[in-house]
This record gives structure tokens, sequence and C-alpha cells, in this order.
């Protein structure tokens, strides 16, 4: 496939790449003090288990299965990674494929 102007540059996103989305995704809510509880309320995390959760398999597509449930706060996301939403969707997707696939 050519790439150029014009042309289709389009690659699928790796898991270490989903992973660093996701993990840029987590900074991005810990930030902002009303988004960090909004996130912990809905996730029934607390503080003091942030560091394990962290490390537990699946933290990182359930942060961005959070996100995705919250169409501004995506959108504001993408736009302080400088991406595109899609981009973290296709991250949520590689973290999290549908069983329909």
């Amino acid at each position: 496939m050519q790439t150029g102007w014009g042309m289709n540059t389009y690659r699928k996103i790796t898991k270490d790449e989903a992973e660093t989305t996701a993990l840029n995704a987590f900074s991005f809510l810990a930030q902002d003090d009303e988004r960090l509880t909004r996130f912990l309320e809905t996730t029934g995390l607390r503080p003091e288990t942030i560091r394990q959760a962290v490390e537990t398999p699946g933290f990182f597509a359930a942060v961005l299965d959070y996100v995705a449930s919250d169409e501004p706060l995506l959108i504001d996301l993408a736009k302080a990674l400088a991406t595109k939403p899609e981009r973290i969707m296709e991250a949520r997707y590689t973290l999290s494929p549908s069983e329909f696939e």
C-alpha cells in the first residue's frame, strides 16, 4: 500500500499502544478532581485501591470503557491527547474485543 498525500495511512493499534492510551486516559481523569471523583464513584474504586487496581488485568480496558460511556469526556480526552475519538475507541476494542468478532 502506498502512503502519501491523500492516501490511507491507517494502522491498527497495538496492545501496547492501547495500554498507553488507557494510561494516558487515567492520567487525564486524575488531573481533575471532579472527573476523578466521578470515575471512582462509578467504578467503586477508592483512592487507596487505585495502585492495586492498575496492576490487575482488565483495568486499562475498564478505564477506556468508562471514557467511552461519556461522549463529552471522550471528546475532551481526544483533544487532550491530540488524537481522534475513533483511535481511543480502537484502543478500547483492542483491550476488550467484542465477543461477536
